[in-house]
């Protein structure tokens, strides 16, 4: 599996020095309109796991390296496992890079030298390293449950195709969430549960035991979907 991953990651880290500017455009603008950096973290790691999902499995279909790839000296278990552990390094990138982009805003905010509409958007207090946190957490399951979501779809269908049909899942996968949600809230007062659970994950322990379960979802979900994978891949003809 190591060699899997060296010729996965191999692909992917020009790929970083591509997405970083992008991604921290985009986490600026949100942290900007928004007028807190708290998701700024959150939004880079969701940006380099789902994009480092869909660049590695574009990369499969230029010039039929996914096919050639096959005939290598890997087996294809080792191809499946190695995909799924570049796109934890690209989340784990996401993570350090976003963190060190947000602690950079805080310190600059903090030297008075900005106006001070700026400056408050570039400062944190504690509340809101709690809120980054649980936010880093969240996205991480967000991004890592889209690349569960969309790598078995490469491997079985390939990038293009499953580039056609995935927009549409999504958007059903959305609606079903949203239809979900609000028969859930015409049977209780979500107005008050919504209330009491923002007091709640505001804590210490509430932030902790957030994020440990998002971990876990995590772990969770990476691992059907690698399982998932596996199987599709088995079954691939070169």
């Amino acid at each position: 599996m190591k060699k899997a991953f060296l010729v996965e990651l191999t692909v992917l880290t020009g790929y970083i020095k591509q997405l970083l500017p992008i991604a921290a455009i985009v986490g600026f603008f949100v942290a900007f309109g928004m007028g807190t950096v708290v998701p700024l973290a959150g939004i880079f790691v969701t940006m380099f796991s789902m994009m480092g999902a869909m660049a590695a499995s574009a990369y499969d279909d230029a010039n039929n390296w996914g096919a050639y790839r096959l005939t290598l000296p890997l087996s294809r278990r080792d191809v499946v496992l190695g995909r799924y552990v570049a796109v934890i390094a690209m989340a784990g990138a996401g993570v350090a890079l976003g963190i060190a982009l947000q602690v950079l805003a805080v310190a600059v905010g903090a030297l008075n030298i900005l106006p001070g509409d700026l400056r408050d958007v570039l400062h944190m207090t504690q509340a809101d390293v709690l809120a980054s946190i649980f936010s880093l957490f969240l996205c991480l399951f967000m991004g890592a449950s889209a690349a569960a979501f969309t790598i078995p779809a490469y491997f079985k269908f390939g990038n293009t195709k499953a580039t056609q049909f995935l927009p549409m899942f999504v958007m059903l996968a959305y609606f079903i969430c949203m239809v979900g949600f609000g028969q859930i809230a015409d049977h209780i007062d979500a107005a008050e549960v919504l209330a009491r659970f923002a007091s709640w994950m505001e804590s210490y322990a509430g932030t902790a035991v957030l994020s440990l379960v998002l971990i876990v979802l995590t772990a969770f979900v990476l691992s059907v979907s690698a399982a998932v994978s596996m199987r599709i891949s088995a079954r691939r003809d070169l």
